[in-house]
């Protein structure tokens, strides 16, 4: 009787002892597959600065990326400094970079690092920060997007495009705060409307929908060799081989704008000329010395720059005709 229950108590413990076991494996396999799934969402952070980023992360279920890529950071500073957005400032229209120099920095070698590092099944979004030249002051502007490789050319999805970056919010003063207003990326998904179109040119072109047949001005496609050829004949200042043809045409209507403003400003002073010389001659009377003081008059005229050099020589001749 005594044995039995001694057997009976060998058999619980062992039993008891098996289903720590149990549920320790259990527990243990749940971890590792949360652990994996979770490092699988979020993807790898490549370079994290508060709240700017650069990351590995999925897709959007697309499968047809060259990853890894072999984009080198130099070849990625070039693609990054030649994108260009025309933006108004007061009256004018002005291209100014996407990137601010310290983004540029920072996103070439992060980006080139996760291009090589991703797989076909992942792109590498960003968030980035700049400080660029707004209408009275230096403002801080936000760019986001989605980085992949496909067909041989560099995607870029924007998802904001120098959107101004605020601490608090300008009516109520109240601290902003990011889980309600997030930094979003770009989608395969949907298009962004983003404030400003984009400068396209040689190299650079908008995504052709398939399904719809339209562009979607949010994400663009790079040839990186055409770029960096670009960028060996001009490596300082945007060429116009850089700039859109509706952009181009601003510009030349601004030169023209500019001329016409010149030419009236000639007529101006033609005028202004006329009629102080009719005054000087209501005043003195006509004769010798209406003809000396308007000679005087053109002689302040001209040296006031008010007249060119021509049109003095010209006006002085005329008037000493009439001597």
């Amino acid at each position: 009787m005594k044995s039995d229950n001694c057997c009976q108590f060998l058999w619980l413990k062992l039993s008891f002892i098996c289903f720590l076991i149990l549920c320790l494996i259990a527990c243990g396999g749940d971890s590792a597959i949360k652990e994996e799934a979770g490092g699988s969402k979020e993807g790898s952070i490549l370079w994290q600065a508060g709240e700017q980023y650069v990351r590995l992360t999925s897709s959007d279920g697309a499968v047809g990326n060259q990853h890894p890529a072999a984009v080198t950071p130099e070849e990625m500073r070039i693609v990054l400094e030649s994108l260009f957005v025309p933006e108004r400032r007061f009256i004018t229209k002005k291209l100014n970079p996407i990137f601010s120099p310290a983004e540029v920095q920072v996103l070439s070698t992060a980006l080139s690092q996760g291009l090589a590092l991703a797989r076909p099944n992942q792109d590498i979004t960003f968030v980035s920060i700049g400080t660029h030249q707004g209408t009275f002051a230096k403002v801080r502007k936000a760019n986001t997007g989605r980085v992949f490789f496909r067909d041989g050319k560099l995607n870029i999805i924007f998802g904001m495009l120098h959107d101004e970056v605020r601490d608090q919010d300008r009516q109520t003063g109240e601290e902003i705060d990011r889980r309600l207003h997030p930094f979003v990326v770009g989608s395969r998904l949907f298009e962004t409307k983003l404030p400003n179109v984009i400068a396209l040119g040689e190299g650079k072109a908008f995504y052709l929908d398939p399904e719809s047949g339209e562009e979607r001005e949010d994400w663009l496609v790079l040839d990186i060799p055409t770029l960096v050829t670009n960028a060996k004949v001009d490596p300082n200042i945007p060429g116009e081989q850089q700039v859109d043809s509706s952009l181009a045409e601003d510009i030349k209507r601004s030169k023209q704008e500019t001329q016409n403003l010149k030419e009236d400003l000639v007529k101006v002073k033609e005028v202004l000329f006329e009629l102080k010389e009719e005054l000087l001659e209501l005043q003195q009377g006509g004769g010798y010395a209406t003809i000396e003081a308007r000679l005087q008059s053109l002689k302040n005229l001209y040296d006031n720059e008010l007249i060119s050099s021509d049109e003095y020589r010209a006006k002085r001749q005329g008037l000493l005709n009439e001597l």
